[in-house]
């Protein structure tokens, strides 16, 4: 029995969204189930998906991977894939990985499902303070007068340069100066959620090489080839595996 518990409702107007409920923990052993449970909801033509990870105390890199792994397809059907209810050591996690700048996250289940909706969470708003009532003693404060130095232009800012949208595959592959560089580009084609440390560690597997490599190497080829951002070796795979 796995150690992990996945049910599955819909919301919005027409139950046009998955939402998946996990309960447990994510790791190698447990992450088929939820990737199982995901695989349902894409056949049946559901591509607006919250999984809910109230009830989750753990995310293992293999579950990071299952978030991942269909993303590209279910954007290229209009929907998306947001995660909700993490819990604090769990967030931690995202965001150092930086799966922040894959996977939208809202604070709930009814934030997520309106920004599917793109209706409004109607908030009671804060009744306006009373003024208090004025002395017939009180008089006005004199008001200062205007200034009549020259105001100074303000300095224009600099233009901001947008990110080069990533390279394909080939592309990157043909940039590449070594064959490690060439390794390091399939490891993340086969593995786009990899920290800088496990890419290391995958390139001693006999599929990349079965070679040891510092990570100061793997950082140096990484920076070489414009990869040391985490979203650009995640669109690099999504483009890879197409």
């Amino acid at each position: 029995m796995p150690d992990i518990q996945v049910d599955v409702r819909y919301g919005g107007d027409s139950e046009e969204i998955a939402i998946i409920e996990a309960k447990g923990f994510i790791d190698t052993t447990t992450a088929p189930e939820l990737e199982k449970k995901l695989e349902e909801q894409l056949a049946l033509n559901k591509y607006r998906i919250v999984v809910n990870l109230e009830n989750i105390d753990y995310v293992s890199s293999a579950g990071w991977g299952v978030f991942v792994s269909e993303i590209r397809e279910i954007r290229e059907n209009s929907g998306d894939l947001v995660l909700v209810n993490m819990s604090p050591d769990v967030y931690d996690v995202y965001e150092l990985m930086e799966f922040s700048s894959i996977l939208k996250s809202y604070d709930n289940v009814d934030e997520a499902v309106a920004s599917f909706t793109g209706k409004e969470i109607k908030k009671e708003e804060p009744k306006p303070a009373s003024k208090p009532a004025l002395s017939h003693k009180s008089e006005k404060a004199p008001q200062p007068e205007p200034s009549s130095a020259p105001t100074q232009p303000e300095p224009e800012k600099p233009a901001q340069t947008e990110k080069p949208p990533a390279q394909t595959a080939s592309e990157v592959f043909a940039l590449a100066q070594s064959d490690l560089g060439r390794k390091i580009i399939q490891v993340i084609i086969d593995n786009p959620y990899f920290e800088v440390k496990e890419i290391g560690r995958a390139l001693k597997l006999p599929q990349y090489g079965g070679q040891k490599v510092s990570g100061g190497n793997v950082k140096k080829e990484l920076k070489s080839m414009g990869l040391m951002d985490k979203q650009q070796r995640f669109e690099l795979a999504l483009k890879g595996r197409g």
